[in-house]
């Protein structure tokens, strides 16, 4: 039997270096909160681990570009093909692809593991290290330098608001001020 988690990491970690985009240490900071997510709610951190992995296999590092706004569809229906080829049931494919198209609030979510996903994803925008990590990757795009500090505290607050979990949002609400503090002092 195929190893979901295995098999949806391989094929992000092989599709993150076709589109040179996302960050990977965005990931693993997403991963590392969806597994915590999953053991406090108590859902399948296969089912979970697996979304936040092929959430974003169609991506771009051009921001507003047409393949960024439409990622989430786009990088469900890459991953339907593989789910079918990796005999994945209809049953949890139909979990994981909410959980991929929602993970941005475009589409409610339709499971406790969709809102999972949705806030582990959100959390590493809400992170002294996600934002110095995104605050690199834009540096290495040649974003200038202001304009990368202001894109991140967008970002974060963007994410911020997208947090349905109270837990998430009491910890993004400490980090926020440190994050805050921090980029404050670059300017």
């Amino acid at each position: 039997m195929v190893s979901l988690v295995k098999e949806s990491k391989r094929l992000m970690k092989q599709q993150t270096e076709k589109n040179k985009s996302p960050a990977w240490l965005l990931t693993e900071i997403a991963v590392t909160k969806g597994k915590e997510l999953s053991r406090k709610y108590e859902v399948s951190e296969e089912l979970v681990v697996s979304s936040l992995y092929l959430a974003h296999l169609v991506f771009d590092k051009e921001f507003s570009g047409r393949i960024q706004r439409g990622h989430t569809r786009s990088s469900a229906a890459l991953a339907r093909k593989y789910l079918d080829k990796w005999k994945v049931s209809e049953k949890k494919q139909k979990i994981i692809l909410n959980a991929v198209e929602a993970h941005h609030d475009h589409v409610p979510t339709k499971s406790l593991v969709a809102e999972v996903v949705k806030n582990a994803d959100c959390f590493k925008f809400v992170t002294v290290k996600g934002c110095i990590i995104f605050l690199h990757e834009l540096g290495l795009r040649k974003t200038p330098f202001k304009k990368s500090v202001n894109y991140v505290l967008r970002k974060m607050n963007q994410k911020k608001k997208l947090l349905t979990l109270k837990d998430c949002k009491r910890e993004a609400e400490k980090n926020c001020r440190k994050i805050i503090e921090i980029f404050k002092s670059f300017s």
